[in-house]
């Protein structure tokens, strides 16, 4: 066969070796990333508290007559009532994974909703909780956050090769 030919040695360069072995390091440990996107979430997730709004932008569910009638500290707002469990949202990032949430016992109720009695009943027989709660999403990835994740993984891959 007529023509000519070039071979080009890629692994035999020095600094593509290190720019790979750079990259590899960022990629078998990507708790930095994961930190990134941590601290964003949090961020995100403290804003719903101040909208109240769920991930996908749709308004929390009002609060009741009964819980109006009940509430004496900050009456006008949703899943706020000391601001425990909005200012205590936080982040925590193993090898390879990122969680976002809070340790409030009370987080899951508020997330997912919960029936009257649906966790039994007190020492007086009245029922846990004592009336339906619906839910009122707080954490989540809207797109929004989506598409900010999506630019710190660029520039985690970018940054990982040597821009």
């Amino acid at each position: 066969m007529a023509g000519s030919r070039i071979r080009i040695d890629l692994l035999g360069s020095e600094a593509l070796r290190l720019r790979l072995g750079k990259a590899g390091d960022a990629f078998e440990n990507p708790h930095p990333l994961l930190a990134q996107i941590g601290e964003y979430l949090v961020g995100s997730t403290k804003e719903r508290f101040r909208t109240e709004r769920d991930p996908s932008g749709a308004p929390w569910a009002p609060l009741s007559e009964a819980t109006l009638r009940r509430k004496k500290k900050n009456r006008d707002r949703i899943l706020t009532l000391e601001g425990y469990l909005g200012s205590q949202i936080s982040w925590r990032a193993s090898r390879d994974e990122l969680l976002v949430g809070s340790s409030r016992k009370y987080a899951g109720t508020h997330q997912f909703g919960a029936k009257k009695g649906q966790y039994g009943t007190t020492s007086r027989g009245s029922p846990v909780p004592w009336g339906d709660i619906p839910a009122r999403p707080f954490l989540g990835v809207s797109d929004d956050d989506e598409r900010e994740i999506l630019d710190l993984m660029s520039e985690y891959v970018a940054d990982a090769f040597g821009r």
